[in-house]
């Protein structure tokens, strides 16, 4: 599907008919269009959606439409506008849901049953709107829009570099650009989350923390604090309840009302006074959870608590889920990552056992797309695997766990948020062309490339069809072709100019772009020697009389220590690399040529 370019924000294309029927949940296109001879459009507002009068972060007032606001409820514009914008409360509509018409007589309405609603539906108006040569354009529409997962959004909860504060900041705005509504805080490599959980956070970490809320609730995100206590926490001192309660206290007071008590990757089997107390370590964790909700709900009248237990993973039921079915406060969300860490399937047999096992409501913890166990990879496909009606089965969330880099993330991202609105309609390969659209324009085709080279090996994507045949074949007329393609779309990325939607990723995916121009050298060397052996073959084939199909059966010709010597210095430089391609062609062709192998553990070594 040839994507548009509709879907940055404000970009003022439109949407095409079929990118409609595929975004949005359930359209009714009547083939119309509304047609206003104006360089932007110019709406009347009429709001019964609240009394109050608050639209901040509902429109941007330098986008393409321009809403005047009436002076008072009841109170008419002074200004005509050139169309009339109805703002209602739609309670029928589900939480961050919609209903949006686009009327022939240049009436629209947005129904919602919340702000966030509002929002979407605005953003929907700028999609489907579509300004060229002083004209603006609108379909004659009715859209019904509703989320399939009412918690949608990003766990910063990977090990490693923590992202930087400007990282954080553009992540709340891309999560409400793409229909997500929840930033949970929880760095593990962030001491002060973790192993300095007692510690209160120096001033400027604290302030980067209230502007970080601050920022989501602009942008109407939800930011959770996540704080992870289980790997030293003494379970009856009161000490140490004081620590962690002062924690949550501190960003109580700068309007937090979303947490979560995170006891995963820790040793969680009791010992000492803790084993003395509690028992067992399912008895522990829903002994501290409960507390910490008995302490928050004599402070807030709402807020949400989930916990991440240590048996965040498994298909199994156990002894410390049985814990937390019969004894977690019925209120409380429960974490789980699927079948496995990293779970390349999540069916609906292991979905609707493991609710039944916790007997909570869950949120899906997805391990897609961090990298923090393969530090020497980006992950840029899409998501795949998950079964589409886990709202059917307990799940009432679903957040990501991206990778180190923020910038890469964003391809995988962008199609889980698809899924995330819209679990029922997903379709993995269009949505990730929708992402390339969408951040790279006119080098989409050159960013799906790099992308199809970098498959997310911990959910089996170990294919790659642009050159696993060639090298099975040793084919070197189509391994040029590959390397040549590998090396423009290096070349097309690394032209993206500074500002363009695409930088940010050509420059957190640098070292895998010099790693893609590291092969590509590599194998100019390979195909030389490959050729140079080959002509030696002919010629010893030619003298002697013996069949070719003999000498190749033979040990390769000797190649000159000039050749050796090159592919020598090009292996152990790839071999070496901070960075890998997932489809390795290069290594994997000196090996199909047998200058490299693999060790007992699928490490390759040089051998020449």
């Amino acid at each position: 599907m040839e994507l548009s370019r509709g879907m940055r924000p404000n970009s003022g294309v439109g949407l095409t008919p079929q990118e409609i029927q595929y975004y949005f949940r359930d359209v009714y296109d009547s083939g119309e269009r509304l047609v206003i001879s104006e360089p932007r459009l110019i709406c009347e507002l009429s709001s019964r959606f609240a009394m109050n009068q608050e639209y901040e972060g509902v429109l941007d007032p330098e986008g393409p439409i321009k809403l005047i606001v009436p002076p008072g409820p009841g109170v008419p514009t002074e200004t005509r506008g050139s169309l009339q914008l109805v703002l209602e409360y739609d309670g029928t509509l589900a939480a961050d849901g919609y209903r949006l018409d686009i009327q022939k007589d240049g009436r629209i309405e947005v129904h919602a049953s919340n702000k966030r609603g509002l929002k979407y539906g605005m953003d929907a108006l700028h999609l489907l709107l579509q300004v060229e040569q002083e004209r603006c354009t609108l379909p004659v529409i009715s859209i019904r829009d509703e989320p399939s997962f009412p918690v949608r959004g990003i766990i910063e909860g990977f090990y490693g570099k923590p992202w930087s504060f400007a990282d954080r900041l553009d992540a709340v705005r891309f999560m409400a650009t793409h229909r997500m509504n929840t930033f949970m805080y929880a760095p593990k490599d962030d001491p002060y989350h973790r192993e300095l959980w007692r510690e209160p956070y120096p001033e400027d970490t604290f302030a980067q923390i209230c502007e970080l809320k601050e920022a989501c609730e602009r942008h109407e995100v939800d930011f959770h604090y996540c704080i992870s206590p289980g790997n030293d926490l003494s379970f009856g001192s009161d000490e140490d309840f004081l620590k962690l309660t002062e924690k949550l206290a501190a960003v109580i007071a700068i309007g937090v009302r979303h947490f979560s008590v995170l006891m995963d990757d820790i040793d969680y089997v009791l010992k000492g006074e803790n084993r003395h107390l509690l028992g067992r370590s399912g008895h522990a964790h829903v002994f501290l959870t409960n507390k910490v909700h008995t302490w928050l709900a004599e402070r807030l009248p709402e807020f949400t608590l989930t916990v991440c237990p240590s048996e965040y993973w498994s298909y199994w039921d156990t002894e410390y889920k049985k814990d937390f079915r019969e004894r977690l406060h019925p209120e409380i969300k429960v974490f789980w990552t699927g079948y496995f860490v990293f779970a390349p399937q999540i069916s609906r047999e292991h979905a609707a056992d493991n609710h039944a096992f916790f007997g909570h409501e869950l949120w899906l913890w997805d391990n897609i797309p961090v990298n923090d166990c393969d530090h020497d990879r980006l992950f840029l496909d899409p998501l795949r695997g998950r079964y589409s009606g886990l709202p059917d089965c307990g799940h009432t969330g679903m957040v990501a766990n991206p990778m180190n880099q923020w910038e890469c993330s964003k391809v995988t991202l962008i199609t889980m948020s698809h899924f995330m609105w819209n679990s029922e309609r997903y379709m993995p390969e269009r949505s990730w062309e929708w992402a390339a659209r969408q951040l790279a324009g006119e080098r989409a085709d050159e960013l799906m490339f790099f992308c199809r080279q970098n498959r997310n090996s911990r959910l089996g994507g170990n294919a790659y069809e642009d050159v696993d045949l060639a090298l099975q074949m040793r084919d070197i007329p189509a391994l040029d072709m590959y390397f040549e393609r590998l090396l423009q779309a290096v070349s097309v990325l690394r032209s993206v100019p500074a500002g363009d939607p695409a930088a940010g990723f050509v420059s957190q995916a640098a070292p895998w772009l010099e790693r893609a121009e590291l092969d590509a050298s590599l194998w100019q060397v390979l195909r030389q020697a490959a050729l140079s052996s080959e002509r030696q073959d002919d010629a010893q084939s030619g003298e002697s009389g013996t069949p070719r199909e003999a000498v190749d059966e033979q040990e390769p010709s000797p190649l000159t220590d000039e050749i050796v010597g090159e592919l020598r210095s090009g292996i152990t430089a790839c071999l070496e690399a901070e960075a890998r391609l997932g489809s390795n062609p290069a290594i994997r062709a000196a090996a199909q040529w047998g200058y490299v192998d693999q060790d007992e553990q699928g490490k390759y070594r040089l051998i020449l």
